[in-house]
């Protein structure tokens, strides 16, 4: 039973909020983040209870994260909260946000600066991957007596982690266990009056920390940041327009900073690019976080362009074009690690019927995927929120008196309270971010000429293959990209559109033959990569106290530092190296970085923040004895 049907509200306040003082704390809440976690989502009763008494006017933001192990589906999520019309308005929003059932974490954005963060998958896991502090705590899901494995001492470990002095807690039930394993990490615990025939129920407060800290990886801490007065973002491509959006969206001066006349005139330039995931087999570090990105990316653009005027959720094909592809796929498929509603497997026959346009490979289709106009999307974000953009090229970078000083090559100045460097392959370029090992690799794009379509032209739907083509847009077909690691070519090249045709005939032969080589138009950039494909997102390390500070790692591996902390260029943060899968990653390193910046809970697990961070090459050289 997931909820009380003629009492499901009476029963939310009794239980949750009212022994938690929320109303009370939320009328007095004077700014910052406030964070409620609960275990168990549900239907989300509690949420749409709590976000109906966070005050219109409050000042700060409010922050509701909730685990489920066995997510409802869609249709049962909206049966369920039809029983209160009441919350209609919030819970239209969480169903038109709510995430496939995929394990992770699925950041939902809300009006009045409220924010859900469903993390799916086991409890005492999902909070063991949280980095955040938490006020207040709803234990809630099943008794323990039905669902002893939830109520576990790893589970009352990670909510003694998350918790800080004075934060309170309260459970609908009064087991023993429950109790105990309570005041053991450090609670308070009381019982009080429990709802309708139930006689008793827990509630307390946390009051001091018993409980072991694990060992962490300390060269992967996330320092504390000082209140952002002012943030610099050098670089007008997607990750800087990205990170200015989500910084601008919560109330925090921001100055986009770019060399070029006008924004995304590197990588982020191109007319159109394939927005879906390449899965991997089997779940993986970069496969979750390439899925997370792009879950996380089509509900931002369905809010931020629900029109579709800069994208489409037409939907990807990714063929299988030869054996070993078609292999991966079929392992992938028979395996049943990712739900029906995100990939699915579909014939020749079946795509070219989806596509429009002969297809002579079977392969994939993800429904909700598409494609988007990366330039445009750049644009949006810097109209939408209240951003400063500055044409200018950076010279050099000092730091005095808490503040950043940026000189320019025109001897202008700006000063700022924290600084973010979005610069692709020109991120290292500075004395402070030397040390990262940035990569160009070039590609071309082939555009047809402007005139309308044949008729075996049409296309419906993004095809993947060697390369990627999307629908028109504006009379035009896109199509690419070819991928070169050695590249230095600027300009755009024949010899490259030739590529691009070779590859697009062996996925839509007709729609290659309707086009005449000699008459494409194109464009190229260079992609920022780095050695392991994943992007550098966070804090800035120290890159020679790093040396000093780890350098027993060059001997063992497993050394154990104690209390030894990493040191960080104060209020520097870096996001670059995205390649060809900034569409993906972008907007979510965004996310993380605001996160940070603004002291909110993050929403990546710890392994993933990990994966991204700027330090992860100087600890592996460590090891490897390469520096």
């Amino acid at each position: 039973m997931y909820f009380n049907i003629d009492q499901g509200i009476e029963e939310g306040l009794h239980v949750f909020l009212n022994p938690n003082e929320v109303s009370h704390r939320f009328s007095n809440f004077s700014g910052g983040s406030f964070c409620i976690a609960e275990t168990g989502f549900g239907t989300g009763l509690n949420f749409l209870i709590t976000v109906n008494e966070w005050p219109e006017e409050a000042t700060g933001s409010l922050h509701y994260i909730s685990v489920e192990k066995h997510p409802l589906t869609t249709g049962d999520l909206k049966l369920a909260l039809s029983q209160w019309p009441q919350f209609s308005i919030i819970a239209d929003k969480l169903l038109e946000q709510y995430p496939l059932a995929t394990e992770g974490f699925h950041r939902l954005e809300f009006p009045n600066n409220v924010t859900l963060t469903l993390l799916f998958g086991d409890a005492a896991e999902s909070f063991s991957q949280l980095e955040g502090t938490v006020n207040a705590w709803y234990l809630d899901g099943f008794a323990p007596s039905k669902n002893p494995e939830m109520w576990s001492a790893e589970l009352f470990h990670e909510i003694a982690r998350l918790s800080k002095l004075g934060t309170t807690f309260s459970t609908f039930t009064a087991a023993g266990v429950v109790r105990r394993g309570l005041q053991d990490v450090g609670f308070d615990v009381y019982k009080k009056k429990g709802f309708g025939r139930k006689r008793e129920m827990l509630a307390g407060r946390f009051v001091e920390t018993k409980a072991p800290i694990p060992h962490q990886k300390l060269w992967f801490h996330t320092p504390h940041s000082e209140l952002p007065e002012h943030v610099a973002v050098v670089g007008g491509g997607l990750a800087g327009c990205s990170t200015a959006y989500s910084l601008a969206k919560r109330g925090v001066s921001v100055t986009l900073i770019e060399k070029e006349e006008q924004l995304a005139t590197g990588g982020s330039g191109n007319r159109q690019g394939a927005l879906y995931a390449k899965l991997p087999v089997k779940p993986t570090v970069q496969g979750e976080l390439h899925l997370s990105g792009f879950l996380h990316s089509i509900r931002l653009l369905k809010q931020l362009d629900p029109d579709e005027t800069l994208w489409s959720q037409c939907g990807v094909a990714q063929l299988a074009t030869n054996n070993k592809e078609a292999a991966r796929q079929s392992d992938m498929i028979e395996g049943q690690y990712y739900p029906d509603e995100l990939v699915q497997y579909k014939t020749s026959t079946e795509l070219s019927k989806i596509a429009g346009s002969l297809i002579e490979h079977s392969g994939l289709f993800f429904p909700d995927a598409g494609w988007v106009s990366p330039s445009e999307l750049c644009r949006r974000l810097t109209l939408e929120a209240d951003i400063t953009i500055k044409q200018g090229e950076l010279a050099a970078l000092t730091y005095s008196d808490k503040k950043w000083a940026l000189s320019f090559m025109d001897n202008s100045t700006l000063a700022a309270s924290h600084l973010i460097i979005c610069g692709a392959e020109e991120s290292n370029r500075f004395t402070q971010t030397s040390h990262l090992p940035l990569k160009t690799i070039r590609g071309q794009v082939s555009i047809t000429p402007k005139t309308p379509a044949p008729i075996q032209a049409k296309l419906n739907t993004v095809v993947c293959g060697e390369g990627y083509i999307s629908p028109q847009k504006d009379d035009q077909l896109c199509f690419g990209a070819t991928f070169d690691l050695k590249g230095k070519e600027l300009n755009v090249t024949q010899q490259d559109h030739d590529k691009n045709l070779v590859n697009l005939t062996t996925v839509l032969p007709n729609i290659a033959d309707s086009i005449d080589a000699t008459t494409l138009q194109g464009r190229t950039a260079f992609r920022c990569s780095t050695p392991d494909y994943l992007p550098v997102v966070g804090p800035a390390p120290v890159y020679d106290s790093y040396l000093q500070t780890f350098a027993k790692l060059r001997k063992d591996k497993n050394w154990r530092f104690g209390d030894t902390s990493a040191e960080y260029f104060p209020n520097l943060y870096i996001n670059t190296g995205h390649g060809s899968k900034g569409l993906i990653t972008c907007p979510i390193s965004a996310e993380l970085l605001a996160s940070i910046i603004c002291s909110e809970p993050l929403p990546l697990p710890k392994t993933l923040i990990d994966a991204v961070h700027p330090a992860r090459f100087i600890i592996k050289n460590l090891i490897k004895q390469a520096i």
